[in-house]
């Protein structure tokens, strides 16, 4: 039986000489797999032309519901909505494949439904495409992400002078290295209380959106088991210096 799903793409891995394996977040099943054969054949019919499968396209596909000991299989694939500008924005391009290498990584336990995160992600990059003053974007994603993962953070303490990025809490003393303090500690806090709308009137110098790019990621790190380093953050900090 062929099901209609929504889905997000985030991982693509070729297959044999001509086909792919995409790992994409969906709406109805969570995290799933599906094999693409003969997609890369010079005689592939462009029936589904593999530019569908950028990082996280939003899509319809029609497919079997996986089991979790196999793949599933696309019957049909197109667009649920088209991006307007992504497409031709190299910074919103960038931040696709960050967000992209994030976010595999943090649902990659969501074999359930995930509707509450499923939605967040699609509002977001949905606002992404229609947004001209993105340069925050990455950052306050990531930080909105926490609330559906676990680990948001508790700033009920918010004059303390630190915040301990490894208890997610404000604290008065600093006992080890993982710790924001000064103007980042400032722009942590407004950047979990800013709504998305706002964000452009938070004004940070490059080395500040760097900095406070890599203290994010490491308290991913700290508080996902097996989390990386996306690969594309240097590239990402290039493009937005």
């Amino acid at each position: 039986m062929q099901y209609s799903v929504e889905a997000i793409t985030l991982t693509t891995i070729k297959y044999g000489d001509s086909s792919i394996i995409l790992s994409c977040f969906t709406r109805q099943y969570g995290l799933q797999s599906y094999m693409l054969k003969g997609i890369l054949s010079s005689r592939n019919n462009k029936r589904i032309p593999r530019s569908l499968f950028e990082p996280l396209n939003l899509l319809e596909l029609e497919v079997p519901k996986n089991s979790k000991d196999r793949l599933g299989y696309i019957r049909e694939a197109k667009l649920h909505y088209p991006y307007q500008s992504i497409p031709f924005d190299l910074r919103k391009k960038s931040l696709l494949f960050f967000l992209a290498e994030v976010i595999s990584q943090v649902v990659k336990e969501e074999q359930e439904i995930n509707l509450g995160l499923y939605d967040f992600l699609k509002t977001r990059l949905l606002w992404l495409d229609t947004e001209d003053q993105v340069g925050l974007f990455h950052i306050k994603m990531m930080i909105d992400l926490t609330k559906f993962i676990g680990f948001y953070p508790n700033l009920t303490k918010m004059n303390a002078p630190f915040f301990d990025l490894k208890t997610g809490c404000m604290a008065t003393t600093k006992t080890h290295p993982d710790f924001l303090e000064g103007k980042l500690k400032d722009y942590w806090i407004n950047l979990f209380g800013a709504k998305f709308d706002a964000i452009e009137n938070i004004i940070l110098t490059k080395d500040e959106k760097s900095d406070l790019l890599k203290h994010v990621v490491r308290y991913f790190q700290l508080h996902l088991q097996q989390f990386k380093p996306p690969k594309s953050t240097e590239i990402l900090n290039e493009v937005f210096k």
